[in-house]
């Protein structure tokens, strides 16, 4: 495998801005890591979304208002044309399939796009349902188990035997499963630091913090931040 470039590629937005004749109307809290990843893939590809807050710490996706947009009462939420798409992996790759022509995020050729698709699936059925778990435990006063703990960085093993193949998560260049994992994986380490062998996922997750669409991702954590450290301070 070639050596990775010292000099960094940056993300910023790639694409022309675009103007969009229905909005794009995306309903989510920040504190949300499937929102940020929602808004930071936006943000590459230089889409404009029109974004609706929904204070989850309020209790605002249980409400009747949001119910009717979202019966799942879960964010983030995409409304375009009059359709929803209401999971954040589903909403990523809409934006990709339908704007990003230049193959930004999304990589052309089936086997490229299943590499890719790979760490989305891994994201929704490992990685964020262990965060979920942990923060909604936290929230409800029962701190993260040591098994729990374990199970995280077990997840994590298997990202930093993938980076010994590729320089990103999906392959040679930065794509959107690295965005995706990104968002859930800097929520934990709010909590629960990388393992001392986490040499290769280290570099990498320092790597993406130089972004200039990481300071979506930075917004978003320092709110989730602002909660969490209420919570011990009333503990």
């Amino acid at each position: 495998m070639a050596a990775r470039n010292p000099t960094l590629r940056t993300y910023s937005s790639k694409v022309k801005s675009l103007t969009i004749g229905d909005k794009l109307i995306l309903y989510g809290d920040e504190a949300s890591p499937p929102v940020r990843f929602v808004q930071m893939t936006a943000s590459i590809l230089g889409i404009n979304l029109d974004f609706r807050n929904v204070d989850l710490f309020g209790g605002e996706n249980k409400t009747e208002f949001y119910k009717n947009i979202n019966p799942l009462q879960k964010v983030p939420c995409l409304m375009t044309h009059a359709e929803v798409l209401v999971d954040s992996h589903a909403i990523a790759l809409y934006l990709c399939r339908r704007w990003d022509t230049e193959h930004v995020l999304y990589p052309p050729g089936d086997l490229a796009q299943a590499h890719c698709d790979e760490i989305l699936f891994y994201n929704a059925t490992t990685l964020f349902p262990i965060d979920s778990d942990i923060y909604t435990k936290f929230f409800a006063g029962i701190p993260a188990s040591k098994e729990r703990i374990d199970d995280w960085l077990k997840a994590l093993d298997f990202l930093e035997n993938r980076l010994k193949n590729y320089e990103w998560l999906a392959g040679d260049k930065m794509m959107l499963a690295d965005i995706c994992a990104v968002a859930t994986i800097s929520t934990v380490l709010c909590s629960i630091p990388l393992a001392d062998h986490h040499v290769k996922l280290r570099r990498w997750f320092n790597e993406i913090e130089q972004q200039p669409f990481y300071n979506i991702n930075k917004r978003g954590l320092e709110r989730l931040m602002k909660f969490t450290n209420f919570r011990y301070n009333r503990s």
